[in-house]
């Protein structure tokens, strides 16, 4: 069962990264296409027990509806059970950010805005900070065109 549990994910993480790295063409001008992909990947790092989750409440899906229309990729790791735990730490490793697992993984209550290209983390977010300033953040990574 673990066996199909970890390919699943592999599988899953796979469809990220290729989010992260393939162009879609988005229809303009006849002869023009524009490329699009992800800029940013914003990351909440949650658990059903956590006190901060908590207090975060919908936020992240407040963030997913402000945002979007930009190039940034939402990903939730629900760390509440073990298996979940594991699963988000094979996804964070298949998306290129094993570094950034080995130093937030098993934490929660935040959300981290990370620059897809190096992994680097922008920015923490934190239930002390309000919701345009969570906005304000996350605009404020997003490279210049």
């Amino acid at each position: 069962m673990k066996r199909i549990s970890a390919i699943g994910m592999l599988a899953l993480a796979m469809i990220v990264v290729g989010a992260l790295n393939v162009s879609t063409a988005v229809a303009g001008d006849a002869d023009e296409k524009k490329s699009a992909k992800a800029e940013l990947v914003v990351v909440k790092f949650h658990a059903d027990w956590c006190g901060s989750c908590k207090a975060m409440g919908d936020t992240f899906e407040d963030l997913t509806t402000k945002l979007d229309s930009e190039p940034v990729l939402f990903v939730n790791l629900d760390q509440t059970t073990t298996p979940g735990r594991e699963q988000a730490g094979y996804l964070m490793n298949a998306m290129g950010g094993g570094e950034v697992w080995d130093e937030f993984g098993g934490k929660t209550g935040f959300i981290l805005v990370i620059n897809p290209k190096d992994m680097s983390v922008a920015a923490k977010l934190t239930k002390d900070m309000g919701f345009k300033d969570m906005v304000k953040a996350i605009n404020e990574a997003m490279p210049s065109a």
